[in-house]
């Protein structure tokens, strides 16, 4: 027995010494072919762009790499690989569109690797006039490497993907349901004997009713003055999910239940009331679905003027709401329907408010018409994250 055990110990002592008669060499041998590659996280870069307004531009730097030290200078270039887009679909189970050639642009598209080194420089790739893009598509270019030299190229990464989707254009939103918000007028001359309204609101109602009884009447505030100038959602014996006006020419539109309004869903309304033609407009998300030429008088918001509240506190809108705005002017219908999410303050003529209730937290809201009717809500407001437009949208 002891005998095995000597026999077993010398052997082990023998392949120790073998092991230490290799050469530096011999063990640094690798077990494999030194490849370049696109030295990124992931293959994939997802960018966002702005649909319309300034132009637009980013810039991406991409590097090229081997796992171990170059023991020549290795040189390749990177190009734009429009034809690659199928492939990037077919991955990705995805139908994205192939970003125009002349928005890519690489100058300076060469990548040296120095012998002794693991890294190229950088190349620069830019993507301009992005302002142009339909935010309705997902765009796709593709970045390959070419004209290699040196060395061989590992095939899984030698292409990047960079993806352009449309940036969301509210990220955030107010719930002021069992709220409301009094608007105290910076400058009441803006908005006294006014001839031309127009109010909008983007909103997603989950109740028209009385919210399990908590409400006394099935009625929604959305701005305004109770009996002088008011937009809210329902009435009694009018459909609670209808859009209807208060107004100098008596309540508009008449009680239609093919005009209510979705639950759950994001709707933007807008109301027009102009002296001058005599119009009533209302609108539903850019379209018209009333209209009449009963406006009268004109109409004063100096005062008792309000979000999410009329006559009492229990009128309020059950949902969530964004993109207020009051204007002293008509606004046309390709105008209110080209400019649901956002409209620009500095080229916006006649806008008198325009609260956007994107701050997403507390109880002061900002009026970025720069009139500073900033407003502020009774109690703490429920904030939510949202991407909107939603898509398809």
């Amino acid at each position: 027995m002891k005998l095995k055990k000597l026999n077993i110990m010398l052997l082990a002592s023998v392949a120790l010494a073998m092991s230490g008669c290799k050469t530096n060499d011999e063990l640094d041998k690798h077990h494999f072919d030194n490849k370049l590659f696109v030295d990124v996280e992931t293959p994939v870069t997802n960018l966002v762009f702005e649909a319309a307004g300034e132009p637009e531009s980013t810039t991406q730097e991409l590097y090229l790499a081997t796992a171990i030290e170059a023991e020549n200078t290795i040189t390749a270039r990177f190009a734009a690989a429009p034809s690659k887009v199928s492939v990037y679909n077919a991955s990705y189970g995805t139908d994205a569109v192939e970003l125009p050639s002349d928005m890519c642009v690489i100058e300076s598209p060469e990548a040296t690797i120095d012998a002794g080194a693991t890294r190229s420089n950088a190349v620069t790739v830019s993507f301009v006039n992005l302002e142009t893009l339909n935010r309705d598509l997902t765009y796709v270019m593709p970045v390959e490497v070419t004209d290699v030299q040196g060395i061989g190229v590992l095939a899984s990464k030698n292409t990047t993907y960079f993806v352009f989707k449309g940036a969301s254009l509210i990220n955030v939103v107010a719930d002021i349901a069992q709220n409301y918000l009094p608007i105290t007028w910076t400058s009441t001359d803006l908005v006294r004997n006014m001839s031309a309204i127009t109010v909008e609101a983007l909103i997603r109602v989950r109740d028209f009713g009385t919210v399990d009884g908590l409400k006394g009447e099935a009625m929604s505030t959305i701005f305004g003055i109770e009996g002088t100038f008011l937009v809210r959602i329902g009435d009694s014996g009018f459909p609670q999910n209808q859009v209807q006006l208060v107004n100098p020419g008596g309540n508009f539109p008449d009680a239609n239940s093919a005009l209510g309004l979705p639950t759950n869903e994001w709707v933007h309304v807008a109301v027009v009331y102009d002296t001058t033609t005599g119009d009533r407009i209302i609108y539903t998300n850019g379209e018209e679905v009333a209209h009449d030429t009963g406006a009268t008088r004109s109409v004063s918001l100096t005062s008792n003027c309000y979000i999410g509240y009329a006559w009492n506190d229990q009128r309020w809108l059950e949902g969530e709401i964004s993109e207020v705005r009051v204007w002293n002017v008509q606004r046309t219908q390709e105008e209110i329907a080209s400019h649901i999410y956002q409209v620009d303050p500095e080229t916006a003529e006649g806008l008198v408010a325009y609260w956007k209730f994107d701050e997403g937290a507390g109880r002061n809201i900002h009026d970025y018409s720069g009139n500073g009717n900033d407003i502020t809500a009774n109690s703490d407001l429920t904030w939510t994250e949202v991407a909107l437009p939603e898509s398809g949208n």
